[in-house]
Parts: structure tokens; sequence; C-alpha cells
């Protein structure tokens, strides 16, 4: 295995160089400009300010990454409203509709923010929830059935319990009741579903021992490949910036030697 291979994270960020270099020789003609639409195309003024954003907007984030094959447009709307949750940003309100049209039901949006939630704070959810319901309500519809965790005789958790929680031990208890023990077995979100988003969130929080953590179960547990773990990452980049893509990037080379993943065959 090469030294590059050992470090997903330069590679990525070297990918990415190379992209955007091509990218400014393609926006060097307008002609060859693709205009994209999407919700924020009704908000002209958006990139008046920093008009060569407003182009890369349309060339790559919707133009190159949202039509990626290896996530469909249901898991980037999915991790998309996670990661701006999290951050509580403003462009919630216009990725929470973008989430309706790519095949996300208002109960797996409502299920998302009390997922979220518990990585984020409380806030985070508040904020989400009035949004969720402004977008709602402007839709015409209406949460339905939200189905509870099923009861449990034994709550299985993650390995060991941290250390973390010696101190708080009240927290510890609710990290096995109500954080595994209910929030997590909830049937609207597959496990896969809040392996994306968990991760998706702590790669944006730049929570990296949260991360490694939900890095690993997401491939041991939980059914989500080293593909789709590279996407998240490259994802959620232009949603959380790129010190937090490189932090994650380090973390999924680990997790991958580890498991002896062919790096050649990522895209």
């Amino acid at each position: 295995m090469t030294m590059c291979h050992r470090n997903l994270a330069l590679v990525f960020v070297g990918s990415m160089l190379t992209m955007l270099g091509a990218c400014s020789s393609e926006l060097s003609s307008q002609s060859t400009l693709e205009v994209i639409d999407s919700p924020a195309d009704q908000l002209t003024d958006l990139y008046a300010g920093s008009p060569y954003l407003g182009s890369l907007r349309n060339l790559v984030v919707y133009g190159e990454i949202w039509e990626r094959p290896y996530l469909s447009k249901r898991d980037r709307s999915l991790i998309t409203i996670a990661v701006l949750q999290a951050l509580t940003r403003e462009e919630l309100a216009i990725h929470i509709p973008r989430g309706l049209d790519n095949g996300l039901s208002p109960e797996e949006i409502s299920e998302i923010i009390l997922h979220v939630t518990f990585y984020s704070g409380w806030p985070t959810g508040v904020q989400a929830s009035l949004i969720a319901i402004s977008a709602f309500e402007e839709r015409g519809l209406s949460l339905g059935n939200l189905p509870t965790a099923p009861e449990q005789s034994e709550v299985i958790t993650p390995d060991s319990i941290s250390v973390a929680y010696a101190s708080v031990p009240r927290l510890g208890e609710l990290r096995n009741s109500l954080l595994y023990g209910d929030i997590w077995e909830r049937p609207l979100l597959s496990k896969r579903d809040r392996s994306l988003i968990t991760v998706a969130v702590n790669q944006s929080l730049y929570a990296t021992n949260e991360l490694r953590t939900h890095i690993n179960r997401a491939l041991d547990e939980n059914g989500v490949t080293p593909q789709e773990i590279s996407e998240v990452i490259l994802h959620t980049t232009f949603y959380a910036g790129w010190p937090a893509a490189v932090n994650a990037g380090r973390l999924a080379t680990e997790a991958f030697e580890t498991r002896g993943v062919d790096f050649e065959e990522l895209q």
C-alpha cells in the first residue's frame, strides 16, 4: 500500500483541488456554464457579494457533487439537513423543501431533527422543528404516525462504556436507555440512515473521538460501505468546511486500513 493510500485526506484534498482547477477553466467561457435548478435559484441576490461562489455552487455543488451516484439524492438530503441543523444554518429553510422533493417524507425529516438534536444540542432541534413545520404547512402537509421504538428486554450499546461517563453517571445511563435504547431504535429511519447522519454531524462538529466511533460502527454494524463513508465526507465538506473534512478523512483512512480496504477502488 503506497503512502498516498495511507493518507486519504491528502488524496481527497488533491483530487478536489484538481477538480476545482478544471472548474475554473470551464467557467472562463460563460457559454459552458450549466445553471442547475434548485430552490436557491429564487434568491437572485444570494451570491451578489461573491459571484464566483455562485458559479461554483452551480457547477460543483449541484452540477457535480449532488450528481455523484455513490449516494442517492434522498441520502444527500438526509445528511445535508442533518449538518445544517447541527450548524444552525439558515440554509436549512432551502434544504428541507429540497429533501421533500428528493423523496424524504415529513415523518422522516421529523426523525432526522430528533436524531440530530442528541448530537448537536436542544436549541438546534427547536430551530429545525420550527423551520420544518413551516415548510410542511406551506405545502399543505402534516405529520402522520411517528412510531416509537419497540420494547427491548436488553439494550445493546456500542462496545464498552467510555470513561467519559464516570464523572457523569446519569448521562451514561441515558446513553444506554435513551440514546441507544430509544432514539437509535425508532423505525422511521434505518440504522444505515442514522449512521450516515451521525457521521456527517460529527464531521461537521469536528467531534474527532465520536466520529472515529461512528465510522467504525457504520462499517461494522449498520451496512455502510467504505465508498459511502468517503462520499459522506466529500458531500459534507461543502456544508461544513475543509478542515473538518481533512480530520474526517484521516479517521476514515485509519478505519479503512484496519479493514484492508483497497483505496484504488474508491472513487
